[in-house]
């Protein structure tokens, strides 16, 4: 995806784009952040969820997202910057990294950034996974059966389930080698 088109999307959702992070920055890749989802309090993980077939379901879930951020230290309320994946391929196997974006006075995550295709598939079907500049705050969201579920995890190096998962992902030969490359880069960070 071109920059024009990137910055397009994004400003949909309310964001403008800053730029994309060098990819030799120890940051957790998108790829094992996506499994915030799947930490427990013992990693330092909480999250909330809203119903989908809720009336108000844009107005709750994008309030959630907002809510949590700010709980969560993704951004504060001074600073609105953080970062947020996204596939770089045109084609063929994604190749996810982050970019930079500041949030604007004016936004809408679940509905208009989810329908972008850059922050969900549609309509209130937000799927996307966000960090905080310093790396040290991840909020996912993905939609489940029956909700629009939210997860932040705390400290993402302390929590065993993105290790555990992380040194799985190294050795793997389904893992396309910048992203093992990135997940030792992080790894190696926090040692």
């Amino acid at each position: 995806m071109n920059e024009i088109a990137l910055s397009n999307s994004l400003a949909k959702a309310g964001l403008r784009l800053l730029g994309t992070v060098d990819a030799t920055e120890p940051l957790i890749p998108p790829t094992l952040a996506t499994f915030a989802s799947s930490c427990s309090t013992e990693d330092g993980a909480f999250g909330e969820a809203v119903d989908l077939d809720d009336p108000r379901v844009r107005e709750k879930a994008n309030a959630e997202w907002y809510r949590l951020a700010l709980r969560g230290g993704l951004f504060s309320g001074v600073d609105s910057q953080f970062l947020v994946a996204v596939n770089f391929s045109g084609s063929g196997s994604p190749q996810w990294w982050w970019v930079r974006v500041e949030l604007l006075d004016e936004w809408d995550i679940v509905d208009a950034g989810a329908s972008s295709g850059i922050l969900g598939n549609g309509p209130c079907r937000p799927s996307f996974v966000m960090l905080s500049l310093d790396g040290g705050v991840i909020l996912r969201c993905d939609v489940g059966q029956a909700s629009i579920d939210f997860s932040i995890v705390r400290e993402p190096h302390h929590a065993q389930t993105l290790l555990q998962h992380g040194e799985w992902m190294v050795g793997s030969p389904r893992v396309d080698e910048l992203t093992r490359a990135a997940i030792r880069r992080w790894l190696g960070s926090h040692r």
